[in-house]
């Protein structure tokens, strides 16, 4: 497999880069060079956005029926699934992540994406007719207007343009279809920005692209460094952004996509919060908590639950427990099958986490457990799985997104306390209750302010969709919703004294609402 690269895939094939400069790919495991990418010119993100512009503007894939797009995005996944066991160790090596995590999800999700997507298309109806008088609910206000209370509209909804898309790290691969599936099957075009640490297995979806067949700069991909990443955001050819990855740099994009008037889907980061009841049982709880919090992807997870939430009456039992717990996690080579927790990503994001704990022993907690490089593992990023007590929800290490295993513990008197500590965030990505009582857990996350939130573990439904409140985001993924963030709405209207055309009307279904008929 190819993992010294020297273009970018832009309209159908592989396209030399116009700069020089480039990225080396270094393992997290090994501290050695694995691979390189270009780094991206302003020429090649204005190449690239051309080919998505030609291609939407005057190309043959905003024509075809969704069912016909589907079609294509079949293929990718069936592509992708005969390269699942040659792509998950490349994942590994790239990200860090543990085999296991690579192969049960990072080679399968991407799969599962395309596959629900192409369903979506097959029964996909973007069009309807509104017949409507509103006449009625106008009461005495009879006349006097001079826009008529009766309506005739075909009402279609139009795939919103370019997208450029940009995933995170954590899951790089997955991210991919994760935005590009529901943006192509909406009819859009698209620029994939890759990540910088792990952009290997990502350049992989361009040979697939030239496998099945796709129309030229339907999909692209590029790498870039930030300046050129914010060219491309800011670029006119492009007409939405999803993006995936911090709160500054989503703030960032937020800001210019307002200025410019532009569509986004944000999914930012996440604090989340594990609340305890009184009633949970601790053995029922305890293994969501330890896997949940730092032992998937080494706690590199938006969705991680790194405020575990207590009874203070059962908190130092809780505290004992997690740090047996946090202890009993294998730390090493993330090719072996029992290791539990992988090394971080890059040296940098192990040094940030470093910061964060010393941060927490400054602000006057405790680092009951980890809280350091593992002795004997003297290359790559490790860093020990890390439960800081005699914490509160006022400590940075409570509030800010640390992405790295460790995980505060802070103590409730009460579920309204427990409730209140969970919404004292700016952020509301996901969290979980664990309590003797479904129904009531339910009732519990009805009141926290999150997009996702789960009841006595802890749940992905991919079928659903995923997003955040707050600073965690604007839009969402996943679920059959997704693809709406994709499309746009035209109204075209006809004097309502006059018939539509049937032309246009055989076979589209009627709105229904009030005044509808």
């Amino acid at each position: 497999m190819n993992t010294d690269h020297h273009a970018f895939f832009i309209d159908g094939a592989w396209r030399p880069a116009q700069s020089d400069d480039h990225f080396d790919i270094i393992s997290p495991r090994s501290e050695e060079r694995i691979g390189r990418v270009p780094a991206a010119s302003t020429a090649d993100i204005d190449a690239a956005v051309a080919a998505a512009r030609q291609a939407f503007d005057h190309g043959e894939w905003p024509r075809l029926s969704p069912a016909e797009r589907a079609d294509y995005l079949t293929r990718m996944a069936d592509a992708i699934a005969r390269r699942q066991e040659e792509l998950a160790p490349l994942i590994t090596e790239e990200l860090g992540c543990t085999l296991f995590l690579s192969q049960v999800y990072q080679v399968v999700s991407p799969v599962m994406s395309l596959n629900y997507n192409a369903e979506i298309g097959r029964s996909l109806d973007t069009s309807e007719v509104r017949l409507s008088d509103l006449g009625p609910l106008a009461a005495s206000s009879e006349g006097g207007s001079i826009i008529p209370m009766a309506g005739a509209s075909l009402v279609v909804q139009e795939p919103v343009g370019v997208v450029a898309a940009f995933p995170a790290y954590n899951f790089a691969f997955p991210a991919v279809p994760q935005k590009v599936g529901p943006a192509l099957i909406a009819g859009c075009t698209a620029v994939v920005k890759v990540t910088e640490p792990n952009p290997l297995a990502t350049f992989i979806y361009g040979d697939i692209c030239e496998e099945v067949g796709l129309p030229p700069g339907v999909i692209n991909i590029v790498a870039a460094r930030a300046p050129e990443a914010e060219y491309l955001v800011r670029h006119p050819g492009v007409d939405m952004v999803s993006f995936t990855g911090s709160v500054q740099t989503g703030a960032r994009i937020a800001a210019a996509c307002g200025e410019l008037i532009k569509p986004c889907v944000l999914e930012l980061g996440g604090k989340s919060a594990a609340i305890v009841l009184d009633d949970a049982k601790l053995e029922d709880a305890l293994p969501v908590l330890i896997g949940a919090s730092v032992g998937t992807n080494a706690g590199q997870s938006c969705v991680a639950l790194t405020r575990l939430v207590v009874p203070a009456a059962k908190y130092d039992e809780y505290a004992e427990a997690l740090v047996e717990g946090f202890r009993s996690l294998k730390i090493g080579d993330p090719m072996e099958a029992d290791t539990v927790i992988s090394p971080l990503v890059t040296e940098r994001q192990r040094d940030r986490v470093e910061e964060y704990v010393e941060l927490a022993r400054k602000e006057g907690a405790t680092v009951a457990t980890g809280g350091r490089r593992p002795a004997g593992l003297d290359r790559g990023w490790y860093f020990e799985p890390t439960l800081i007590t005699d914490a509160d929800n006022d400590m940075r290490v409570s509030r800010e997104e640390i992405f790295g295993p460790v995980a505060s513990l802070i103590p409730h008197h009460g579920e309204d306390d427990a409730v209140r500590i969970a919404n004292d965030s700016e952020l509301g990505l996901s969290g979980a209750v664990f309590t003797a009582d479904d129904a009531h857990g339910f009732e519990i996350a009805r009141r926290v302010r999150s997009g996702t939130f789960s009841v006595n573990t802890f749940a992905a439904d991919l079928g659903s969709p995923f997003g955040g409140y707050k600073r965690s985001g604007i839009g969402r993924e996943h679920g059959p919703t997704a693809y709406q963030e994709f499309l746009h709405y035209k109204t075209i209207s006809v004097d309502p004294s006059r018939q539509l055309p049937e032309a246009v009307t055989a076979g589209v279904r009627r709105g229904t609402g009030p005044g509808t008929h």
